[in-house]
């Protein structure tokens, strides 16, 4: 944007149609924030549709409808998974990357249908310095009397993000033709027993025993014929 160019935004005018919060994620998302970017007001559509997503995990049918049920593991794994992203970019003032996460995290959560408070307030929490005001009106629903910027800022845990299986692309000859999933922990060997026992590998392998099973551990499985 540029006076000499009278391609000037007015701010206020952003803020009286999308809210201040909006603005404030969109300026966040469009870059670096040492970097100079081009501006497109197209784009603020996202992040104002974003927020209206997050806004909707605490409702249902225009009914607030927070839940004190005990999030599932895949709901862990998105609340745990954003508190790591969030906290490490805003080390490294990288806002945008965070504002990408954030939003991944609202698209799980609402596939999965999610409306867990132990989910939704440490994300309120993380949220607040991107989009107070939102993230302040939400607190003040789940029930709390003090600011949102006076909350403990929520901490991730490791354990939430370790994968219990692993998806193999199997190959033939260095060309992948199916997947086979297979917990984590199992050990080479192993992996290559149940690769071979798979009546898919057999039918594929027309009764021939392989000349060898490369087997690299959460990478992928190559059966050389």
């Amino acid at each position: 944007m540029s006076k000499s160019k009278f391609n000037v935004v007015n701010p206020d005018d952003i803020i009286s149609k999308y809210g201040a919060d909006t603005l404030r994620l969109y300026e966040m998302f469009l870059g670096p924030i040492e970097q100079s970017k081009p501006w497109d007001t197209n784009g603020i559509e996202g992040t104002f549709r974003f927020l209206r997503k997050f806004w909707n995990l605490f409702y249902e049918s225009d009914v607030f409808s927070v839940s004190d049920e005990t999030p599932t593991k895949a709901e862990f794994k998105v609340l745990h998974a954003t508190l790591k992203k969030v906290t490490e970019d805003i080390e490294r003032m990288s806002f945008n990357t965070s504002v990408s996460q954030f939003m991944i995290a609202v698209n799980e959560l609402a596939a999965l249908r999610c409306h867990k408070r132990d989910v939704l307030e440490p994300l309120t929490v993380a949220l607040a310095p991107f989009a107070p005001h939102i993230a302040e009106e939400l607190w003040e629903k789940l029930g709390h009397t003090d600011s949102v910027t006076g909350a403990k800022w929520p901490h991730f845990d490791e354990q939430y993000l370790v994968e219990d299986n692993f998806s193999y692309p199997i190959s033939f000859n260095g060309k992948t033709r199916m997947q086979l999933e297979f917990p984590t922990a199992l050990d080479a060997k192993s992996i290559e027993a149940a690769v071979l026992a798979n009546p898919e590998v057999q039918s594929r392998l027309e009764g021939k025993a392989p000349k060898k099973v490369i087997v690299v551990p959460k990478r992928i499985v190559n059966i050389v014929v």
